[in-house]
């Protein structure tokens, strides 16, 4: 998921300068752009890779009954740390609002798939269970996601529920499943299709949809795909339900933009995508509603080729303006290092967590880090 062609990026830019020119858009030089100024925060939780743990990948959150905080991620284990190497799901867990957090890792769920199992979403869903949504890689052909119930905060789980019959590869990724107002829960889906061969042969374009429930899990229907007219490298969607009632779709591609989608009908049918503010290389990005508040907060890479710096910024209700942007971390020295696949989690209205990968390297996958900001410190 984050080893698209590297060429692709180049001839992705350079067709931005075509493109975002007809919409009247220019493309951002962000090696000539002053970075904005760092936003305070803390670093709460460091997970490096280590003996027999090449990768600490990307996670989510979820508040527990009892007010500690659980966090999910996946943990590589083997000799390699690629897209689909050996992993299974682990946890941390905080009992003081991610000040700290637990020193040893608990495992959610081993290895199930013949290849691995990532990417986890966690909810709170309406009857007080959380679900739990993963990735199961069975073949270089088929990447399905799954889901497992708990009734017990986490201590234990139920057998997995198959969302998807057909076997495709399919890429969702970490903390993606939204639970909109009315308890519809939304799965931004990008499905690539495999050509045969070895591990990494597929089409790195995406068609995009979005898997809909409206009881809680038991049965899924399929949106309409989402239009590309531009017929961009489509990847890796994120939804957020937006104050006025439609859903915002952000799209990873290689155009040196994040491109914006939207639906009027609760994720049915989906507008065609247009270049968004977010100046950004081929990595994902994701939004959330500010408790309390009809904005918007963005994390994503500010960048229109490098997983260098990750940016946070607050944004206007529908996504169009900036309210704020704060860096939230960047690479210090000559060392290439990327920051990707971040998940935000709002303590209250003011206080948030971002857990986000930190390594080495371009793609920046092998290591985690978990920190901690408020958004009054966003807004300085």
């Amino acid at each position: 998921m984050g080893r698209t062609c590297f060429a692709l990026f180049a001839i992705g830019y350079l067709a931005l300068i075509y493109s975002l020119g007809s919409f009247g858009v220019a493309p951002t030089d962000q090696s000539q752009a002053a970075l904005p100024p760092q936003i305070a925060k803390s670093v709460v939780l460091e997970l490096p890779p280590g003996e027999d743990n090449p990768r600490n990948s990307e996670g989510d959150f979820i508040r527990l009954e009892s007010g500690d905080i659980l966090y999910v991620y996946t943990h590589y284990y083997g000799a390699s740390g690629d897209d689909h190497a050996t992993a299974r799901l682990c946890s941390r867990i905080t009992k003081n609002y991610g000040a700290t957090w637990s020193e040893e890792d608990e495992v959610i769920l081993d290895n199930e798939g013949q290849l691995n199992v990532m990417s986890v979403s966690l909810l709170r869903l309406r009857d007080r269970s959380i679900a739990l949504f993963y990735l199961v890689k069975e073949s270089a052909g088929d990447c399905r996601p799954y889901l497992r119930y708990s009734y017990d905060e986490g201590e234990t789980w139920t057998d997995r529920v198959q969302i998807l019959p057909e076997a495709s590869y399919n890429v969702i990724n970490n903390s993606r499943a939204v639970l909109l107002q009315e308890g519809r829960i939304i799965l931004p889906v990008a499905r690539h299709a495999y050509r045969g061969g070895d591990v990494y042969n597929y089409e790195n374009k995406a068609t995009l949809f979005c898997l809909i429930s409206d009881d809680g899990g038991r049965h899924w229907s399929k949106s309409e795909e989402v239009p590309n007219s531009r017929d961009i490298m489509y990847q890796e969607p994120g939804v957020v339900e937006l104050a006025d009632g439609r859903l915002l779709m952000t799209i990873r591609n290689a155009s040196g933009r994040q491109y914006f989608a939207f639906s009027d009908d609760r994720g049915a049918t989906w507008s065609d995508s247009t270049p968004s503010i977010l100046v950004s290389p081929a990595s994902p990005a994701t939004i959330k509603r500010q408790p309390g508040s009809d904005n918007l907060v963005a994390i994503w890479n500010e960048s229109p080729d490098k997983r260098n710096p990750i940016t946070i910024a607050l944004l206007s209700p529908d996504g169009s303006e900036f309210l704020a942007k704060k860096t939230l971390d960047k690479s210090f020295d000559n060392e290439t290092q990327g920051f990707c696949y971040p998940a935000l989690f709002f303590i209250d209205a003011n206080t948030f967590l971002v857990g986000y990968c930190c390594g080495k390297g371009y793609y920046g996958l092998s290591a985690s880090r978990i920190v901690r900001a408020r958004i009054e410190d966003l807004k300085k």
